[in-house]
C-alpha cells in the first residue's frame, strides 16, 4: 500500500445509471491518476451483473457525508478538494483498508506461533488476525451466511452463540472482552477444508489446572 497526501479531486464521473461514482484524483508529482469508486451497487455472481442493494447505497451515503459533507449525487461539487489517498495494487481507498492474505496450498499442515493484533467481532463473524512474514492473516469464526437473493449477510443466532460459546471455551475470553485477545501469543495450524477451502485454526489456550 502507498499512501498519497492531499492529492486533488480533479473529476467526478457517474456510471451505470448514476449508481457508481467514479472519484479522480490527481497526482501530479507522479503525472498519474488514482480512481477511488463509490459503488452503490453489489456484483452478482449468478447474473454478472452489478444489482441495486439497499445496504450497500446507505453505506455510501454515509461515505459521502463523512469523506464530503455532501450526497451522492452532488459529488462534482466537492471537484478541488483535497484527500489522502491509500493507493493498492488493483485499487485505491480514502481510507486504509486491512488486507488480509489467505494462506497458498503448501503451507496446509504447517504449525507456528503469531502474536495476535486485532481481535473483534463485526457482527457477522469473529476475527482474529496476526502477522506471518510481514503479511496479515485472518483466522476467523463465522456466524452469518451470504444469502444470494439478497446479497447480504444475516446472522445465523444458533450458529452465533455456538461460536461465542466455542470462543469462551478455547480462550476463557467472554465476547464481550475479545480485544482482550490482543497481544497474546496463538499457536496457529493452516488446515484444508472440503478438499479445497484454506483457512487457519487457532489452538486452544492450555487450560488451567484446578486447585485441588
Amino acid at each position: 500500500m502507498e499512501l498519497l497526501e492531499r492529492l486533488e479531486l480533479v473529476e467526478v464521473q457517474f456510471e451505470d445509471n448514476n449508481q457508481k461514482a467514479v472519484l479522480i484524483f490527481l497526482d501530479e508529482s507522479q503525472g498519474e491518476i488514482r480512481e477511488v469508486n463509490f459503488n452503490r451497487q453489489t456484483y452478482d455472481k449468478n447474473t454478472n451483473k452489478f444489482v441495486e442493494n439497499a445496504e450497500k447505497a446507505a453505506q455510501v451515503d454515509e461515505w459521502c457525508k463523512e469523506y464530503f459533507d455532501l450526497p451522492f449525487e452532488r459529488l462534482a461539487e466537492a471537484i478541488g478538494e483535497r484527500k489522502d489517498v491509500y493507493c493498492y495494487d488493483r485499487f485505491s481507498s480514502l481510507w486504509e483498508t486491512a488486507q488480509i492474505v489467505k494462506f497458498d496450498e503448501d503451507m496446509v499442515g504447517q504449525i507456528f506461533e503469531a502474536e495476535v493484533n486485532k481481535a473483534f467481532d463485526d457482527g457477522t463473524r469473529i476475527s482474529i488476525q496476526f502477522e506471518y512474514e510481514g503479511e496479515q492473516r485472518e483466522s476467523k469464526m463465522q456466524y452469518a451466511e451470504f444469502i444470494d437473493a439478497r446479497q447480504a449477510f444475516f446472522v445465523n443466532p444458533v450458529k452465533q452463540k455456538k461460536q461465542y460459546e466455542k470462543f469462551k471455551e478455547k480462550f476463557d475470553i467472554d465476547i464481550e472482552n475479545i480485544s482482550d485477545l490482543v497481544g497474546k501469543t496463538v499457536m496457529c495450524e493452516v488446515k484444508k477444508a472440503m478438499g479445497k477451502y484454506v483457512y487457519t485454526e487457532i489452538k486452544p489456550f492450555p487450560k488451567k489446572k484446578k486447585k485441588k
